[in-house]
């Protein structure tokens, strides 16, 4: 078959789980004989206008066919991160001259859900890979400004509410007239595009119930929706997606490195690890502050790999809160290639995320037979059983955090025991050979129609 990738970014300057997840299915799928590219965008927030440039190049032997555009720069800035007409215009040309026989999206972030109708327009069988909550929300983490957990979109004023809560178009109205007032004035001011491409309204509102309305229609579209969460999957059937086209699977991983790194580097002291991004939602000072209240005589160090630049002023406070404590040690970031070496030299795996999250990082983890400490929360308690291949605390516990990595220190049987508790974990050919089944039932299919969807509904 010919496979075409599409999703947000890739290369040696993106790297996250998407980007891990989708190259891994692309080399699974060239192993197996099949011809596969990727299409993704570059220069996002670079490049000099809104119109599309394009280059090529080889990453990790997958052909890589990458869109240079700057979203900020479209005349409708809101519209054009979920709706946009150049990229759709683009695709479709690229479609009409490639052929695929399988369009497979791991992320709209960049490219927009336009994709989806260029690939529908062009009749080809489209998956979808949820690998986050874009569809429901526009920050993609169901995380509100308020650090809240959200339950999905409900109404235009709450997802406008949660972006611009940190606006000043929005908290100096606030001052003066209750949100009864705000809300209609501000839902009003999101249709004329010359207001919200304002800077500090860039990207952050504009129509709500065309975003809905369209991303709604998008979802329509897809033939088969594979999530690696429960909750997103449920999501999506709450708010009206078909229930049989929806499959929950969780994520292959090449496991090729992992066998030689499950034997740690020796050390006398007990070495607590994270890897990630440093951002809030990833809870790093969650981790520092149970760390610091770790007590007793056995050596501890705690490894935190990530960008403190990433965001900043963050970063700079995780420096104030470690403070001289020489035994947390922050390590930046490393080559995707040598997390094995990076996890032979941890014993214990923290994930304290504060929203649904359910990263790679977590398979590679137990892979190297490392054992996990990570939030009890959809996503992340999916893949880590408590007191089985890990131990789970609730959201935002810091002390109870703190608690859990204690008993490492009192026990000195638990980390064996959680060892011996961790499973196999489910390889590329795998994830591959599961993909393989989803694209033949589909060819077998195809045309076929779907009845439309509504993603906000009331609550029962």
């Amino acid at each position: 078959m010919r496979v075409l990738f599409l999703t947000h970014f890739l290369g040696e300057n993106h790297v996250g789980g998407t980007e891990v997840l989708t190259l891994g299915m692309a080399q699974g799928l060239q192993a197996k004989g099949h011809e596969v590219q990727i299409l993704c965008a570059e220069d996002w927030e670079k490049a000099p206008g809104y119109t599309i440039t394009t280059s090529d190049d080889v990453f990790q032997g997958v052909p890589i066919h990458r869109l240079h555009f700057n979203w900020q720069k479209s005349p409708d800035v809101f519209r054009y991160l979920y709706n946009n007409p150049e990229v759709e215009a683009y695709l479709t040309n690229y479609l009409s001259q490639n052929k695929p026989d399988i369009v497979h999206i791991t992320s709209c972030y960049s490219l927009s859900a336009s994709i989806i109708s260029a690939v529908y327009q062009a009749k080809i069988p489209c998956v979808l890979t949820a690998t986050d909550f874009w569809f429901l929300c526009a920050r993609n983490t169901l995380l509100q400004r308020d650090d809240s957990l959200c339950s999905g979109p409900e109404g235009a004023w709450k997802c406008a509410r949660c972006n611009l809560h940190d606006t000043k178009v929005y908290r100096w109205p606030r001052l003066i007239f209750p949100d009864r007032v705000v809300a209609p004035l501000l839902l009003k001011a999101g249709h004329y595009p010359f207001l919200t491409r304002q800077r500090g309204l860039r990207g952050m509102h504009g129509n709500w119930d065309e975003r809905f309305t369209f991303l709604a229609d998008s979802l329509r579209k897809v033939d088969h929706i594979v999530t690696a969460s429960q909750l997103l999957r449920s999501l999506f059937e709450q708010y009206g997606m078909p229930k049989e086209k929806i499959h929950y699977s969780s994520y292959g991983l090449d496991t090729s490195w992992a066998a030689q790194y499950q034997t740690k580097t020796a050390s006398e002291a007990l070495r607590i690890g994270f890897i990630g991004q440093i951002l809030p939602m990833k809870g790093p000072d969650l981790l520092i502050k149970a760390f610091k209240a770790l007590k007793g005589e056995r050596p501890v160090q705690l490894k935190i790999y990530g960008n403190l630049n990433k965001w900043p002023d963050y970063g700079k406070s995780l420096r104030e809160l470690a403070g001289d404590d020489g035994r947390i040690n922050f390590l930046g970031t490393f080559p995707h290639q040598e997390i094995g070496k990076v996890l032979a030299g941890v014993d214990v795996f923290v994930v304290p995320s504060t929203w649904y999250d359910f990263p790679l990082v977590i398979s590679s983890s137990l892979a190297t037979k490392t054992p996990v400490v990570t939030t009890n929360l959809p996503g992340m308690n999916e893949l880590v059983e408590d007191e089985l291949n890990g131990l789970l605390f609730e959201r935002g516990d810091w002390p109870g955090l703190a608690r859990q990595m204690q008993r490492f220190l009192d026990d000195e049987m638990l980390l064996s025991r959680l060892k011996r508790g961790i499973g196999p974990i489910k390889t590329v050919p795998e994830m591959a050979a599961e993909y393989e089944a989803v694209y033949d039932g589909l060819l077998s299919l195809r045309p076929h129609s779907t009845p439309p969807i509504n993603l906000i509904q009331p609550r029962s």
